[in-house]
């Protein structure tokens, strides 16, 4: 099967950005793996130089103000390809002047037959147009599959909103895409209250790479007794991920015990996040190890009872991977992973950087047996086990086929 797919976003070798999420290559990559051939076209925006070189001076503010690691790269304004594994990935910079901004409708005419252009040299027909973002993919899924007689499909990610769908108009596109994907159960019911769908909406969950799940941990090798309680978080050190909730958290209920809080990653608020544990009294159990590789995370996922971001995520696959670790995790309510977690079966849920709320949830976890950690652990490994990317990558091909 031929399979076109549209995006705003893309890892490249050359931008080391961090806040370029590879959620599109993992699904791009794995469809090559099962024997379809890929062509992902990069529909980059492209600012005025002026807005690259305020960017670099206000670097510092954008990352402690924003949940994003660096400002906009520049050679996003050039078209180039590359190959990514078998994928076939070309850059076609869209021009814009506004973040955010909407684009006109000869940039999408001249885009679109950029592109038909493109896929007739690689000599490639899609059967199936999937994109991702709305802007500009809806319309450009939309033509593009009208022009091919393809199966098609839209992803919204956190543009999911009432504002951000009336901007991009993504209910004029109903009845010409013929799935659209959300990127969690929460997501799709918000997007229910202000878009007609023709079909039911799917869930476009991320997996993790299939080797993860050798390293699933056995439930009854893991110890329960928490003699020294030991809790984990692993993302980049930002305001979004709250992670001064949970020390805030940490100093109402866990104070007077024995326990360690490792937080793994880095980023501008390590210094502020360490002079809060100070000032807590703290300091002395709460470890900041800096950025670790995915294999070591894992290892120390593994030895930890506890895994808590309770943040602003799309869907984060860290906490699939504390799951699979047998980690009790605490997620937040009504964000990415709500749905996959079950509070009070899997794992638990807390409102978004409530670290009052957190607070009680450490409590009802320290009440809890052996016997009811060990079920909960258990039942987040059976979890965690369905979410390989093979697996979420053919459910995502069979949502926009069938």
């Amino acid at each position: 099967m031929n399979i076109l797919v549209l995006t705003n976003m893309y890892p490249y070798e050359k931008d080391n950005n961090p806040d370029i999420t590879k959620v599109v290559a993992y699904f791009a990559r794995e469809w090559v793996k099962q024997g379809h051939r890929v062509v992902a076209i990069i529909n980059s925006s492209a600012f005025p130089k002026i807005y690259y070189t305020i960017g670099k001076y206000m670097q510092k503010f954008i990352s402690e103000h924003y949940c994003i690691a660096a400002a906009p790269n520049p050679i996003w304004t050039k078209k180039f390809e590359f190959d990514d594994t078998g994928v076939k990935v070309v850059n076609m910079p869209m021009q814009k002047i506004i973040p955010k901004g909407k684009y006109i409708g000869i940039q999408f005419k001249n885009q679109e037959n950029k592109i038909i252009s493109k896929l007739k040299e690689l000599d490639f027909v899609p059967d199936v147009i999937t994109g991702h973002w709305a802007n500009p993919q809806v319309k450009l899924v939309s033509d593009l599959a009208k022009y091919y007689d393809a199966k098609s499909a839209l992803v919204l990610h956190s543009d999911h909103t009432k504002a951000l769908c009336e901007r991009y108009k993504v209910n004029d596109y109903m009845d010409s895409i013929g799935r659209f994907g959300f990127r969690s159960k929460t997501a799709a019911e918000i997007a229910s209250g202000h878009l007609d769908f023709k079909r039911e909406p799917f869930i476009c969950y991320s997996g993790l790479p299939d080797r993860f799940l050798s390293y699933s941990i056995d439930v009854d090798e893991k110890n329960f007794n928490w003699d020294k309680l030991s809790l984990i978080t692993a993302g980049r050190l930002i305001e979004c991920k709250n992670i001064n909730s949970v020390i805030e958290a940490a100093d109402k209920v866990l104070k007077d015990i024995d326990f360690e809080y490792i937080v793994a990653g880095d980023g501008p608020l390590m210094a502020p996040l360490k002079e809060q544990a100070k000032n807590c009294g703290l300091d002395d159990k709460i470890c900041f190890t800096g950025q670790i590789d995915r294999d070591e995370l894992q290892k120390r996922m593994a030895q930890s009872g506890i895994y808590v971001m309770i943040s602003h995520d799309t869907f984060g696959l860290v906490y699939i991977e504390a799951m699979l670790q047998g980690c009790i995790v605490i997620a937040s309510r009504y964000g990415g992973i709500d749905g996959v977690i079950v509070d009070g079966e899997n794992g638990f849920l807390c409102e978004e950087g409530n670290a009052d709320e957190l607070a009680e949830v450490f409590q009802k976890i320290l009440n809890l047996s052996i016997e009811e950690k060990k079920r909960i652990a258990k039942n987040a490994i059976e979890t965690a086990q369905h979410f390989s990317e093979s697996e979420m990558s053919k459910k995502y091909l069979d949502d926009i086929t069938k």
